[in-house]
């Protein structure tokens, strides 16, 4: 029932599609018909595979030249990938579709990566572009927008709801964690899952998150690792011009749906309180932004920008060395020059960057050298 950004944009030669469990990529992928799909999710496939990857040469022997393939959690399979390297050299005018849910293992297992032979698109929840005019921010703040959750409260049944959200994370535990042996011990992981999930949107303090967890320090980094490469989630680094610098200093981290992040604290059933709703919020325009910036292909950088005095402004979107936009969250509707403070003193040292608040405002207005939009006029301008 949602017109996906992807829908028309993906590449027509060979390409990676990865995204989180359940935003829809397969059922994008298949509207396409393809000569031969291959679902290594089906438990005696992956094994069939994983003993004996020549079987797909055998497969594609029976096929025209001009075929196209479309395999599922290919991640399952590395060694499938050398196959399909030799095919591409063989025979150039297949087409792969590579789709997975996880780029971990493929990245840090030596995985033949098709050297360039295919292209790289990621896949998100629904975009406030895609629920269009079902969008409802109350309820993409407390339950997010994955497009089973979305149609199940589109039928108001926040129960349901609720319940694929504690389904969700507890098959990411059991599936994507245990099944594929990324950590060895799955309570320190969740244990840790815990304390990140109540840090979002906010500096990542790591030794004290090894403290809360009594886990190495260097375990924390690499849990926050798992989390990215199973695309769960992305740093934003604070804005400077070194970029070893720029590394040094704490990031913050965003998790990809406000719902599952709802669900990993334990607090569906509760209404968000306004602190809340304000992280919450940010989080989701910080999501808008990096779904744009990869659908569109922006090549934007994004980062945060904060001061030693704790001035702080929540978004810059900048290309090359430029800066493009400094954004501001702000969840009320009534704004005060109060609510410029961080916008003003980086305005001062960086007078000519456009400086934007997005809030739910019915109007956009200007407020001294800062212009206020609704999320809806923010992302027009900036797609």
């Amino acid at each position: 029932m949602y017109k996906r950004t992807l829908d028309g944009r993906l590449p027509k030669k060979s390409y990676f599609l990865f995204g989180p469990r359940q935003v829809g990529k397969s059922t994008l992928l298949k509207k396409d018909a393809a000569d031969l799909t291959i679902d290594l999710l089906d438990p005696e496939l992956q094994l069939e595979y994983n003993k004996n990857p020549n079987l797909l040469r055998q497969q594609v022997a029976e096929l025209k030249s001009a075929s196209t393939i479309f395999i599922d959690e290919v991640q399952r399979v590395p060694k499938i990938l050398d196959i399909i390297h030799s095919l591409m050299e063989q025979k150039p005018k297949l087409k792969f579709i590579l789709c997975g849910s996880s780029a971990r293992k493929l990245r840090h297992g030596a995985a033949n990566l098709l050297g360039g032979r295919a292209l790289y698109r990621t896949m998100h929840p629904l975009t406030y572009e895609e629920l269009s005019t079902t969008f409802n921010l109350q309820w993409v703040l407390s339950y997010g927008s994955l497009p089973k959750v979305c149609s199940t409260l589109n039928q108001r049944n926040a129960e349901e709801a609720e319940d694929l959200l504690r389904a969700y994370v507890i098959t990411y535990l059991r599936e994507e964690v245990k099944a594929e042996a990324l950590v060895r011990n799955l309570q320190g992981f969740q244990n840790f899952l815990d304390v990140a999930a109540a840090q979002y949107a906010e500096q990542v303090n790591f030794s004290g998150i090894a403290r809360d967890c009594q886990i190495a320090l260097s375990t924390v980094r690499e849990y926050y690792s798992i989390l990215e490469d199973t695309l769960l989630g992305s740093f934003l680094y604070p804005y400077l011009k070194s970029q070893r610098k720029r590394m040094s200093h704490r990031p913050k981290f965003y998790f990809f749906d406000n719902g599952v992040t709802r669900a990993l604290l334990g607090t569906l059933k509760d209404k968000p309180n306004r602190n809340e709703q304000g992280r919450l919020y940010e989080q989701w325009i910080v999501q808008e932004i990096i779904r744009q910036n990869e659908y569109y292909q922006k090549d934007w950088k994004l980062s945060f920008w904060r001061t030693s005095h704790g001035a702080e402004v929540d978004l810059l979107i900048s290309r090359g060395t430029n800066i493009l936009y400094a954004i501001e969250c702000k969840l009320s509707t009534y704004l005060s020059p109060s609510d410029l403070s961080g916008l003003r003193s980086f305005h001062e040292s960086h007078p000519k960057v456009p400086c934007l608040i997005v809030a739910p405002v019915k109007q956009p207005h200007k407020l001294s050298f800062a212009r206020v939009l609704h999320p809806a006029q923010l992302l027009k301008e900036l797609k």
